[in-house]
């Protein structure tokens, strides 16, 4: 039972790491994607440079919030692992006792009946 409960909290550090890592996004990227664009819209784009700081600027946020999103999901993922956890250490604390009011039992039935046969 503790061997499931450490690999489970082995896989959930495992993904809080993976899911914590927010993929940035390059400055070649951002120019690649503003040239696709100038080059299939028929808009002309005068100032490159205001809109590339403009792009940058954004991207920059929106890599922020993401981080953000992705620390508020991470972080209701560990209340429900560490529940579950509990939960689970609950219920073998619980098993324990059942096991041990069992082997009792069924020592006073051993010894009743010990006795009535005497």
């Amino acid at each position: 039972m503790r061997i499931v409960i450490v690999l489970c909290c082995l896989i959930v550090i495992a993904l809080l790491f993976s899911a914590l890592q927010v993929p940035i996004i390059d400055i070649s990227e951002i120019e690649k994607a503003i040239n696709d664009v100038k080059s299939e819209s028929q808009v002309n784009i005068e100032d490159e440079e205001a809109l590339k700081k403009t792009v940058n600027l954004v991207v920059k946020e929106l890599e922020s919030d993401q981080r953000t999103r992705l620390k508020y999901l991470v972080s209701a993922y560990l209340v429900i692992w560490l529940v579950f956890m509990l939960y689970l250490v609950r219920l073998g604390r619980q098993q324990q006792a059942l096991d041990q009011r069992l082997a009792q039992l069924e020592q006073e039935t051993s010894d009743s009946q010990d006795e009535s046969i005497e």
